[in-house]
């Protein structure tokens, strides 16, 4: 099974981590292949970006798509309960798009996470869009066919 792990610098760095530990290969899957792309900086609002997710799609051609981005785009001035919204809108019409132009049978997207600091808002403002904007995404995505919303534990 091929599975492609997309997203901002989280991603990116998890890549990098895995890569350098031969042991951690493929996340030590049996039978599955994993790739990375991570984007730093990286936004769903940005379509240069989420057309790097796109090609890189293309070219891998995953049966299953892990999805953990967005958090740049709540760090933003003038972020609101709409943007919140517009970006769990975003992240369902990606899953749509792999689903259908790419027959992915899968798209799982990672909840947001918090963060102790922001670079442009105030981080416990920046955390209040991030409840907000998971409670979105889990709320639309039960009712979404081939993807589900993956609450990170532990």
């Amino acid at each position: 099974m091929k599975i492609v792990v997309v997203g901002s610098s989280h991603v990116r760095r998890l890549g990098t981590f895995i890569y350098n530990r031969p042991a951690l290969h493929n996340f030590n899957l049996m039978n599955c292949e994993v790739k990375c792309l991570g984007i730093g900086g990286g936004k769903v609002s940005n379509s240069d970006h989420v057309q790097t997710i796109l090609s890189f799609i293309e070219k891998n051609r995953p049966e299953h798509v892990i999805v953990h981005i967005g958090g740049n785009d709540l760090d933003i001035l003038g972020a609101s309960e709409d943007t919140t919204e517009e970006l769990g809108l975003r992240l369902i019409l990606l899953s749509q798009t792999l689903t259908t132009r790419f027959e992915i049978k899968s798209v799982t997207i990672c909840q947001l996470l918090p963060r102790e600091s922001t670079r442009v808002i105030a981080s416990n403002v920046y955390n209040d869009l991030v409840i907000k904007t998971n409670r979105f995404l889990k709320a639309q995505i039960k009712d979404q066919p081939h993807c589900r919303y993956w609450k990170i534990t532990g």
